[in-house]
C-alpha cells in the first residue's frame, strides 16, 4: 500500500465519520421538535429518535450502566485490528471495505464517547415487517463488510491471479 493510497483512504474514513456525525447531530436537533420524535420520509421509511445503549440491534442494553466501558474498549480494539487488516491488505475491494467498516465503527465509537450511547434514526418498515432502527455508520459497516467478503470470494474464485503477481 502506497503512502498516497493511505492518505486517500484516511480522507475517505474522515469523510464517512463526518457524514455520520453531521447526520446524527442534525437529526437529534430536528427530531426533538417533531411530535412523537418521528418524521415520515416515505411510506416505508421514517426518521425516528432512538438511542442504542447496547450493541447491534440493542443487544445487552439492559447492562448499559455496567458495560459501556466494555463496549468502548472492545470497539477500540476492533478498530485497531481492522486497521491492521486494512494496512496489510493487497486487494482494493478489501481496502475499500475496511475503510468503510473503520469509518462506521469510528462514528459509533464517537457516539459512545461523546453522547453515552449510539444514536439511531433510520427505520424501514413495510406491511408489518420492520427492520431495527440504524444509522449511517451501521450502513457503512454493512456495505464495507460486503466489499470485504466480495474480495475474499474473488480471491477464492481466482487464486491464480494471486500466484501470478
Amino acid at each position: 500500500m502506497t503512502r498516497k493510497s493511505i492518505i486517500y483512504y484516511l480522507f475517505l474514513i474522515l469523510l464517512l465519520v463526518a457524514a455520520d456525525q453531521v447526520s446524527k447531530t442534525l437529526l437529534i436537533l430536528h427530531l426533538k421538535t417533531q411530535p412523537g420524535y418521528l418524521k415520515e420520509i416515505f411510506p416505508f421509511l421514517d426518521f425516528v429518535y432512538a438511542w442504542n445503549y447496547g450493541i447491534s440491534f440493542g443487544l445487552f442494553r439492559e447492562y448499559y450502566q455496567y458495560s459501556n466501558y466494555v463496549f468502548l474498549a472492545f470497539n477500540s480494539f476492533i478498530i485497531i485490528y481492522l486497521a491492521y487488516i486494512f494496512y496489510n491488505s493487497k486487494n482494493v475491494f478489501a481496502q475499500i471495505g475496511m475503510a468503510l467498516v473503520i469509518g462506521g465503527a469510528l462514528g459509533n465509537l464517537f457516539d459512545r464517547i461523546f453522547r453515552g450511547a449510539v444514536f439511531d434514526f433510520l427505520y424501514f418498515h413495510y406491511h408489518g415487517f420492520s427492520f431495527p432502527v440504524f444509522n449511517l455508520a451501521d450502513s457503512f459497516i454493512t456495505i464495507g463488510a460486503c466489499f470485504f467478503i466480495y474480495s475474499y470470494i474473488i480471491e477464492w474464485l481466482h487464486p491464480s491471479d494471486k500466484e501470478a503477481s
